[in-house]
């Protein structure tokens, strides 16, 4: 399964947390407001019942009201608010905001100098809505005593819902801009930390492709032990494999003059010198097999100009033929690995192609997502199926064919093999044989 990119995790996760931010702000906001309000609401009740305290007077057991309050809410009907007054368990007076209203004395008891305030109340005079309620109780001399008075404000929820409401739509819409605001921050923000990481991969890929032989610009300290790693891997896969064609070479060069010397002494028997020769070409074999293969920092070859050169080699060695070799391929159609291989690979295909052909050799290549296809096929007899499964097995060689298809073979399916390509023989459409090579792609 294809893992997610860090940009991709990181844009995720910042929409998980304003997901989760966005509700839980409103929330708080919501608690904060409707609190605020509350208080408010209750600092106002307090002030009309004030009002009503002031303005009330009792003569003997006479209650008196003025016509006209100062709380101008108490004067309008409709207004939402309703002031009532209970004198020995009977309401008696209510403002004239509530004269579409009969009260009952409100069943809220409250001892003499006490407040209270009641902010969710429903009462029977309006069983259907709810009420905020300020309560508060004095005594006034009547005609026989000190006698408590009982003083109310309701006040309709309605228009603090409304309010609220209003409120909470206000804060979402702005928490909703705010958090496509920071999303779209941290997307940005996002793309600028990974800057220097998508610059890395880029001098990564140059080196790999053979443009640079080591890092070499500047990056935040947190990727300097990675790009000495990195360079330190570079200089020591460079080292090595330096160190081994040299070896290598030297290996072959202490082995050439012992060889040459064993070959040239006289009357020696035949099958000797013959066996000789057989070392001598085993040893270059496996030297080359061992000095060739890929190095994953090589530099990717251009293919059309290598298999020009070999296609004018081959028009000069097998001129009395006059064979047509074709090329199909696109231009800019590359190689990733070493020139040499690659021409010595190509070079036994079409060397071999041109031995069996008759008239005409097609090298086709193609690229695509899954790796590049090499196909030389040519117009000549063919190889016979049973033969072609030899000729693939390891060591084969096929020498008995049409002056020689399967010379070179060997070494050509070695380079195939250490290239971790495989190598396919098929029938021509031609009516000779058609190579398929196959690399894979390993960008």
């Amino acid at each position: 399964m294809k893992q997610l990119s860090l940009r991709l995790r990181s844009i995720f996760l910042a929409i998980v947390l304003l997901a989760l931010f966005a509700p839980f702000t409103v929330v708080i906001l919501d608690e904060a407001y409707t609190d605020s309000l509350t208080q408010a609401k209750m600092s106002e009740l307090r002030l009309m019942n004030l009002g009503l305290l002031s303005a009330f007077e009792l003569d003997g057991d006479l209650p008196y009201m003025p016509e006209i309050l100062y709380e101008e809410q108490l004067n309008l009907p409709g207004s939402g608010y309703l002031g009532v007054i209970v004198f020995r368990d009977e309401v008696i007076w209510q403002s004239a905001s509530a004269l579409e209203y009969t009260f009952a004395p409100p069943e809220i008891d409250v001892a003499v100098g006490n407040e209270l305030f009641l902010d969710s109340h429903t009462p029977k005079f309006e069983e259907d809505s709810e009420f905020f309620v300020y309560a508060f109780t004095a005594e006034f001399a009547s005609s026989r005593d000190f006698e408590p008075v009982r003083f109310y404000i309701f006040n309709n929820k309605a228009l603090f819902e409304a309010e609220r409401n209003t409120f909470l739509d206000t804060t979402w819409q702005w928490i909703f801009t705010l958090c496509i605001a920071l999303l779209i921050f941290i997307i940005i923000g996002i793309s600028l930390v990974l800057l220097p990481v998508r610059k890395l991969i880029d001098e990564i890929s140059q080196a790999s492709s053979g443009h640079k032989r080591q890092l070499e610009s500047r990056y935040p300290v947190e990727f300097d032990s990675l790009k000495q790693s990195i360079n330190g891997l570079l200089q020591t896969e460079a080292a090595q494999r330096a160190r081994y064609k040299n070896s290598l070479g030297d290996l072959a060069h202490s082995l050439k003059t012992p060889l040459a010397v064993a070959s040239g002494t006289s009357d020696l028997p035949t099958e000797v010198n013959e066996a000789l020769q057989q070392i001598d070409r085993i040893i270059k074999r496996q030297l080359k097999r061992a000095s060739a293969g890929k190095s994953g920092w090589q530099h990717a070859i251009d293919i059309l100009p290598v298999l020009h050169k070999l296609a004018d080699a081959m028009d000069k060695v097998y001129q009395d033929k006059a064979l047509t070799i074709e090329l199909e391929m696109d231009e800019d159609t590359q190689f990733k690995g070493d020139e040499t291989d690659f021409m010595e690979l190509c070079g036994n295909l079409l060397d071999n192609a041109c031995k069996a052909a008759n008239n005409r050799i097609i090298v086709s290549v193609t690229k695509s997502d899954g790796g590049l296809t090499i196909k030389v096929e040519d117009d000549g007899p063919g190889i016979p199926d049973d033969k072609k499964v030899l000729l693939l097995e390891r060591g084969t060689r096929l020498d008995t064919y049409t002056e020689g298809h399967g010379i070179g073979m060997a070494l050509a399916a070695d380079l195939v093999s250490i290239y971790e390509g495989r190598m396919l023989i098929e029938d021509s459409s031609l009516g000779g044989a058609r190579i398929v090579i196959q690399f894979p792609n390993h960008e």
